[in-house]
C-alpha cells in the first residue's frame, strides 16, 4: 500500500474513533483535534459514512458499553476499542 494511502486510511480510523468517542459530535472533534469540521464531515464521507450514522454507531456503543470511561473508571481492555 502507498504511504499516502496508509496515512489517509488511519486519518479516516483516528477520526471515526473520536467521533464515536465524543458521541458523533463532530465539531468537538475539530476543536479538540485543531481541525476544521468540515475536514471531519469530508473525511467520513469518503470512507463512506452519514452523520447519522455515526451518532447511531456511537449509541450503539455506549448501550454495549464500550465508550471512553471517566478518569474515575480503569480503562477498558484493548479490544473494546478495535474497529469492526
Amino acid at each position: 500500500m502507498a504511504y499516502r494511502e496508509e496515512m489517509h486510511r488511519c486519518q479516516q480510523e483516528l477520526i471515526l474513533r473520536a467521533v464515536l468517542d465524543a458521541r458523533g459530535n463532530q465539531c468537538a472533534v475539530a476543536k479538540a483535534m485543531g481541525i476544521h469540521r468540515n475536514t471531519i464531515g469530508r473525511v467520513m464521507r469518503e470512507a463512506g459514512y452519514t452523520s447519522k450514522q455515526l451518532k447511531a454507531m456511537a449509541l450503539v456503543r455506549i448501550a454495549e458499553g464500550i465508550r471512553k470511561p471517566p478518569a474515575s473508571e480503569p480503562a477498558p481492555r484493548a479490544e473494546a476499542w478495535r474497529i469492526a
